[in-house]
């Protein structure tokens, strides 16, 4: 076969311009040290463009450089409208951006283990809008960043060191987090608009330093950018702990590190989305709200007084830890369900406790619903029936339920939790299910024959319950003082409200008077005092 030999160069520098360039199958480029040859439409190469000139795309229009996974060693982007790869291509020596963005769609564009990339920033990178990745052949201790961003507005660079073996390590920016990693439904809340998917040429031999980047504009609602990290979802779930977890550097752009990466995969920046599952199913009844046939009253939601925002925090009497805080829920979830048994009634605070001191380690403000059962809402503003403890390993904890004006309960022992399967726990069919502590009274109040739940009329969050005393612990007089002259207050969201209706009133009947309902929740009792956990 007849082989052409394309030169173009000499010993000084030489500029050829080409509308469209095609390089035959059996031909030679050869473009001469110095040398550029400037393209301003398309580029299609079936062979090895050799030399070490520089091939420059600089098109007024959107350029398409089809290399058919053969090479060229010095590549200069310089088009505002941006070059799309048509094949996968390799470049040995550099990549230099001038203007424009190189599309990367469904191809790899890789680079010599010696390549460089410069000129990059948050106008000039690749963009990883489909399944191809930018792979650095030979990477070693040496960081390299990845100029990478999943469309033509957003920038996530990702630098990579390999303190392992080395190897040819490819990455892409996917568009936002999905539950699994890659696939799922989207996370909404609390993390960077965007993940990182890398990968490793030789399996195994990995000690991966990351550093991944964004702007403020890609932090969902409720990200908290003094106590995040990088998670790496490890094919079952996400795999970062509290532990893990700090306050990103800079002013923004903003960045966070993980070091000792043994794997590789998809990685994304947040908290509690992207935390270590830890499951619980846990199932309390109320003793405020009406109950009848094994369901509390949802009044509160009916009302239209439940805040779509944790209230414990600002109550004062709740200490925050773990991931616990500020969670939130969409409107929806508080609107009329499918089962009426799934209504909310109010928002419940949970505590994890140290399975053999006791000491709490993780909180986290839930829902509970008109059957007893305590659910949550996680990073796509879905309902579960869990609760999730982010960021704490699998093992044997107590946990602790407790409300804004009712008694706390804590279980009788410590029980299994783990990070895939939700362990159930239900307060309700016998008192000996709570801790008793050495309090006098029951643990819980008797609502019904064989059936328990919460002690009510803690209007001032003190742990005791109390129809007698002085203003300072009696909760009735809480109720006094809080109406003043008036007799009912409606449409309010308050601990005075024993029997969570959205109105405190000392009149009327059994069923909306407060101060009589106080007094049937106690009964005989005058102190309702609750266990220490």
């Amino acid at each position: 076969m007849k082989r052409i030999i394309l030169l173009f160069g000499t010993a000084i520098s030489c500029v050829v311009t080409q509308a469209q360039l095609t390089v035959q199958s059996g031909a030679t480029l050869f473009i001469q040290s110095g040398a550029t040859v400037t393209v301003q439409g398309d580029v299609t190469s079936n062979a090895d463009i050799q030399g070490t000139g520089t091939l420059l795309m600089k098109g007024s229009a959107l350029q398409n450089l089809n290399m058919n996974g053969f090479s060229v060693n010095n590549l200069q982007i310089d088009n505002t409208n941006n070059v799309s790869l048509g094949g996968a291509a390799q470049i040995n020596s550099s990549v230099t951006f001038t203007t424009g963005k190189v599309q990367l769609n469904t191809f790899a564009l890789t680079l010599g283990s010696t390549a460089t990339v410069t000129g990059f920033d948050n106008s000039r990178y690749f963009i990883t809008n489909g399944t191809g990745r930018l792979i650095r052949n030979g990477l070693s201790s040496t960081a390299f960043t990845f100029p990478v961003g999943f469309d033509g507005t957003t920038y996530n660079p990702l630098t990579v060191t390999q303190n392992g073996t080395v190897d040819n390590i490819g990455v892409r920016v996917l568009q936002n987090v999905q539950m699994a990693g890659g696939s799922g439904s989207p996370m909404v809340k609390e993390v960077v608009d965007a993940s990182w998917t890398v990968t490793e040429g030789t399996a195994g031999g990995s000690n991966l330093t990351l550093q991944a980047s964004w702007n403020g504009t890609d932090e969902l609602t409720g990200f908290n950018r003094t106590k995040t990290g990088l998670s790496l979802y490890d094919g079952t779930t996400w795999d970062m702990t509290n532990a893990m977890t700090g306050a990103a550097a800079g002013t923004g752009p903003y960045t966070v590190s993980r070091t000792n990466i043994a794997s590789t995969g998809v990685f994304a920046v947040g908290t509690r989305p992207v935390l270590t599952p830890l499951l619980v199913s846990p199932k309390v009844f109320l003793q405020g709200p009406a109950f009848a046939s094994g369901l509390m009253s949802d009044g509160l939601r009916t009302a239209g007084v439940i805040p779509s925002t944790e209230p414990y925090t600002a109550l004062g009497n709740y200490t925050q830890s773990g991931s616990g805080g500020a969670e939130t829920i969409p409107s929806s979830v508080l609107s009329v369900q499918p089962q009426a048994n799934n209504n909310i009634v109010d928002w419940v605070f949970l505590q994890l406790h140290n399975g053999t001191t006791g000491a709490v380690i993780a909180t986290r403000a839930a829902l509970i619903e008109r059957d007893g059962d305590i659910v949550d809402v996680d990073g796509t503003n879905t309902k579960t029936n869990y609760v999730n403890f982010a960021g704490e390993l699998p093992g044997s904890y107590f946990v602790s339920v407790r409300h804004r004006n009712h008694l706390g309960v804590r279980t009788a022992a410590a029980f299994a939790l783990n990070k895939t399967t939700a362990s159930a726990y239900d307060f309700t069919t016998a008192l000996t299910q709570a801790f008793p502590g050495s309090v006098t009274n029951d643990p819980m109040a008797t609502l019904a024959p064989g059936v328990f739940g919460l002690w009510g009329g803690d209007a001032n969050g003190n742990g005791v319950a109390r129809k007698t005393g002085s203003n300072s612990v009696n909760d009735y007089l809480f109720l006094i003082n809080y109406l003043g002259s008036n007799s009912i207050v409606s449409s309010v969201y308050r601990r005075e409200d024993f029997n969570m209706d959205g109105t405190v009133r000392k009149t009327g009947s059994n069923t909306v008077n407060d101060y009589l309902r106080i007094i049937a929740l106690l009964g005989v009792n005058s102190i309702v005092t609750q266990p220490a956990f």
